[in-house]
Protein backbone atom coordinates (compact mmCIF):
# COMPACT_ATOMS: atom_id res chain seq x y z
CA UNK A 1 0.00 0.00 0.00
CA UNK A 2 1.09 3.66 -0.68
CA UNK A 3 3.24 5.38 1.89
CA UNK A 4 3.89 9.30 2.01
CA UNK A 5 6.58 8.61 4.60
CA UNK A 6 8.54 5.78 2.30
CA UNK A 7 8.02 8.20 -0.17
CA UNK A 8 9.77 11.21 1.85
CA UNK A 9 12.18 9.07 3.35
CA UNK A 10 13.53 8.66 -0.30
CA UNK A 11 14.22 12.19 -0.77
CA UNK A 12 15.89 12.37 2.96
CA UNK A 13 17.90 9.51 2.38
CA UNK A 14 20.01 11.51 -0.70
CA UNK A 15 19.81 14.45 0.84
CA UNK A 16 22.94 16.10 0.86
CA UNK A 17 24.40 12.91 -0.83
CA UNK A 18 23.37 13.34 -4.78
CA UNK A 19 24.20 16.40 -7.49
CA UNK A 20 21.89 18.17 -9.96
CA UNK A 21 22.16 16.90 -13.50
CA UNK A 22 19.58 16.80 -16.33
CA UNK A 23 21.58 14.80 -18.16
CA UNK A 24 22.50 12.06 -15.87
CA UNK A 25 19.29 12.22 -14.31
CA UNK A 26 18.37 8.55 -13.06
CA UNK A 27 20.58 7.85 -10.44
CA UNK A 28 22.41 6.87 -8.13
CA UNK A 29 24.47 9.61 -7.88
CA UNK A 30 22.65 12.36 -9.96
CA UNK A 31 18.58 13.73 -10.31
CA UNK A 32 17.00 16.07 -11.83
CA UNK A 33 13.79 17.67 -9.82
CA UNK A 34 11.30 15.08 -11.82
CA UNK A 35 12.90 11.93 -11.85
CA UNK A 36 14.06 12.43 -8.17
CA UNK A 37 10.30 12.77 -7.38
CA UNK A 38 9.40 9.76 -9.79
CA UNK A 39 11.73 7.76 -7.91
CA UNK A 40 10.38 8.92 -4.59
CA UNK A 41 7.12 8.26 -5.92
CA UNK A 42 7.90 4.47 -6.86
CA UNK A 43 9.62 3.80 -3.54
CA UNK A 44 6.30 5.13 -1.68
CA UNK A 45 4.06 2.79 -3.70
CA UNK A 46 2.32 5.36 -6.03
CA UNK A 47 4.06 4.29 -9.53
CA UNK A 48 4.77 0.97 -10.88
CA UNK A 49 8.43 0.44 -10.91
CA UNK A 50 10.08 1.78 -13.90
CA UNK A 51 7.81 4.49 -14.40
CA UNK A 52 9.74 7.61 -15.44
CA UNK A 53 9.16 10.80 -17.22
CA UNK A 54 9.23 14.89 -16.74
CA UNK A 55 7.90 17.73 -14.93
CA UNK A 56 5.41 18.16 -17.86
CA UNK A 57 4.46 14.50 -17.83
CA UNK A 58 4.19 14.18 -14.49
CA UNK A 59 0.68 16.09 -14.24
CA UNK A 60 -0.77 13.13 -16.00
CA UNK A 61 1.03 10.25 -14.26
CA UNK A 62 -0.55 11.64 -10.64
CA UNK A 63 -3.70 12.27 -11.59
CA UNK A 64 -4.06 8.79 -13.04
CA UNK A 65 -2.76 7.30 -9.61
CA UNK A 66 -4.56 8.98 -6.94
CA UNK A 67 -3.86 12.34 -7.13
CA UNK A 68 -6.16 15.32 -7.03
CA UNK A 69 -5.24 18.85 -7.94
CA UNK A 70 -5.98 20.87 -4.86
CA UNK A 71 -8.02 24.27 -4.84
CA UNK A 72 -6.32 27.70 -4.85
CA UNK A 73 -8.56 29.79 -2.52
CA UNK A 74 -7.64 33.99 -2.62
CA UNK A 75 -5.05 33.20 -4.51
CA UNK A 76 -3.76 30.93 -1.57
CA UNK A 77 -2.82 26.86 -1.87
CA UNK A 78 -3.38 25.23 1.47
CA UNK A 79 -0.69 22.52 1.24
CA UNK A 80 0.55 19.65 3.74
CA UNK A 81 2.95 17.14 4.30
CA UNK A 82 2.96 14.95 1.01
CA UNK A 83 1.77 16.79 -1.73
CA UNK A 84 3.67 17.51 -4.67
CA UNK A 85 4.04 20.65 -6.74
CA UNK A 86 4.84 21.37 -10.18
CA UNK A 87 5.81 24.57 -11.56
CA UNK A 88 5.32 25.55 -14.77
CA UNK A 89 2.12 26.19 -17.00
CA UNK A 90 1.00 22.38 -18.57
CA UNK A 91 2.07 21.58 -21.88
CA UNK A 92 5.02 23.64 -21.27
CA UNK A 93 6.82 22.46 -18.28
CA UNK A 94 9.42 19.90 -19.34
CA UNK A 95 12.85 20.83 -19.00
CA UNK A 96 14.07 23.51 -17.34
CA UNK A 97 10.79 25.40 -18.19
CA UNK A 98 9.34 23.96 -15.18
CA UNK A 99 10.37 22.59 -11.36
CA UNK A 100 8.79 19.95 -8.90
CA UNK A 101 9.48 18.39 -5.41
CA UNK A 102 7.28 17.41 -2.36
CA UNK A 103 6.00 19.08 0.62
CA UNK A 104 7.57 18.20 3.83
CA UNK A 105 5.06 20.29 5.93
CA UNK A 106 3.16 23.19 5.16
CA UNK A 107 5.54 25.78 4.61
CA UNK A 108 8.91 23.73 3.34
CA UNK A 109 9.84 21.28 0.60
CA UNK A 110 12.13 18.95 -0.69
CA UNK A 111 13.53 18.74 -4.11
CA UNK A 112 16.33 18.20 -6.52
CA UNK A 113 17.13 21.45 -7.50
CA UNK A 114 20.34 23.67 -9.43
CA UNK A 115 20.76 26.26 -7.04
CA UNK A 116 21.59 23.88 -4.40
CA UNK A 117 23.11 21.66 -6.85
CA UNK A 118 20.93 18.49 -5.19
CA UNK A 119 18.38 17.62 -2.56
CA UNK A 120 17.38 19.98 -0.02
CA UNK A 121 14.99 21.18 2.13
CA UNK A 122 13.65 25.05 1.44
CA UNK A 123 11.24 27.23 1.88
CA UNK A 124 8.48 26.97 -0.81
CA UNK A 125 7.44 30.49 -0.85
CA UNK A 126 11.00 31.57 -0.94
CA UNK A 127 11.94 29.46 -3.26
CA UNK A 128 9.23 30.16 -5.80
CA UNK A 129 9.51 33.82 -5.47
CA UNK A 130 13.16 33.85 -6.30
CA UNK A 131 12.10 32.21 -9.76
CA UNK A 132 9.60 34.95 -10.72
CA UNK A 133 6.31 33.40 -9.09
CA UNK A 134 5.86 30.30 -11.69
CA UNK A 135 2.27 28.85 -12.19
CA UNK A 136 2.23 26.74 -9.36
CA UNK A 137 -0.11 23.04 -9.59
CA UNK A 138 -0.02 21.43 -6.48
CA UNK A 139 -1.66 17.34 -5.76
CA UNK A 140 -2.47 15.15 -3.07
CA UNK A 141 -3.30 11.66 -2.94
CA UNK A 142 -6.32 10.78 -2.38
CA UNK A 143 -6.14 6.90 -2.08
CA UNK A 144 -5.34 4.60 0.71
CA UNK A 145 -2.07 4.43 2.47
CA UNK A 146 -0.05 2.97 4.73
CA UNK A 147 -1.04 4.26 8.01
CA UNK A 148 -3.54 6.26 6.73
CA UNK A 149 -6.14 7.83 5.67
CA UNK A 150 -7.92 4.20 6.16
CA UNK A 151 -7.15 3.41 9.21
CA UNK A 152 -9.68 2.28 11.94
CA UNK A 153 -8.47 2.47 15.71
CA UNK A 154 -10.87 1.34 18.33
CA UNK A 155 -11.74 3.01 21.33
CA UNK A 156 -8.82 1.74 24.26
CA UNK A 157 -6.01 1.16 21.55
CA UNK A 158 -2.71 2.14 22.11
CA UNK A 159 -1.78 4.05 19.03
CA UNK A 160 1.02 6.76 18.39
CA UNK A 161 1.13 10.05 17.26
CA UNK A 162 3.57 10.49 14.60
CA UNK A 163 6.99 12.85 14.62
CA UNK A 164 5.77 14.39 11.35
CA UNK A 165 2.40 15.74 13.05
CA UNK A 166 2.24 19.57 13.03
CA UNK A 167 -1.13 20.31 14.58
CA UNK A 168 -4.28 18.91 16.64
CA UNK A 169 -7.67 18.11 14.79
CA UNK A 170 -8.78 21.30 16.79
CA UNK A 171 -6.29 23.49 14.80
CA UNK A 172 -3.83 24.13 17.77
CA UNK A 173 -0.10 23.26 16.98
CA UNK A 174 0.64 20.03 18.45
CA UNK A 175 3.90 20.43 20.68
CA UNK A 176 6.84 18.17 20.08
CA UNK A 177 7.13 16.76 23.23
CA UNK A 178 3.68 14.85 22.32
CA UNK A 179 4.80 13.24 19.11
CA UNK A 180 6.43 9.74 18.26
CA UNK A 181 4.73 8.45 21.41
CA UNK A 182 1.68 5.75 22.41
CA UNK A 183 -1.47 6.95 24.02
CA UNK A 184 -4.81 5.01 24.16
CA UNK A 185 -7.39 5.63 22.36
CA UNK A 186 -10.52 7.37 24.39
CA UNK A 187 -13.13 8.39 22.30
CA UNK A 188 -13.53 8.48 17.84
CA UNK A 189 -15.64 10.41 15.86
CA UNK A 190 -16.44 10.71 12.43
CA UNK A 191 -14.86 14.07 10.47
CA UNK A 192 -14.20 15.35 6.39
CA UNK A 193 -10.48 16.96 7.84
CA UNK A 194 -7.25 17.07 5.47
CA UNK A 195 -6.70 13.30 4.75
CA UNK A 196 -8.77 12.21 7.52
CA UNK A 197 -12.16 10.90 7.98
CA UNK A 198 -11.72 10.43 11.53
CA UNK A 199 -10.39 11.96 14.69
CA UNK A 200 -9.24 10.08 17.87
CA UNK A 201 -9.62 11.83 21.22
CA UNK A 202 -6.47 10.15 23.03
CA UNK A 203 -6.66 9.67 26.89
CA UNK A 204 -3.58 11.01 28.06
CA UNK A 205 -3.36 13.97 26.51
CA UNK A 206 -7.01 15.06 25.87
CA UNK A 207 -6.29 15.93 22.62
CA UNK A 208 -8.02 14.93 19.39
CA UNK A 209 -6.02 14.35 16.78
CA UNK A 210 -6.67 12.98 12.82
CA UNK A 211 -6.47 9.62 11.83
CA UNK A 212 -3.17 10.47 9.01
CA UNK A 213 -1.39 11.59 12.30
CA UNK A 214 -1.59 8.19 13.87
CA UNK A 215 0.12 4.43 13.40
Amino acid sequence: MASIENMIKWMNDRKGKVTYSMNSRLGPSSYDCSSAVYFALIAGGFLPAGTMGNTDSLFKHLEANGWQKLPEVNDYIDAQRGDIFIWGVRGQSGGAAGHTGIFVDKDNIIHCNYGYNGITVNNHDQIWNYNNGPANTIYRYVGAQTGSPNSSFKVGQKVKLLRHATHYQTTEAIPGWAKNRTYTVQQVKSVNQSNSKKAYLLKEISSWVLEQDLS
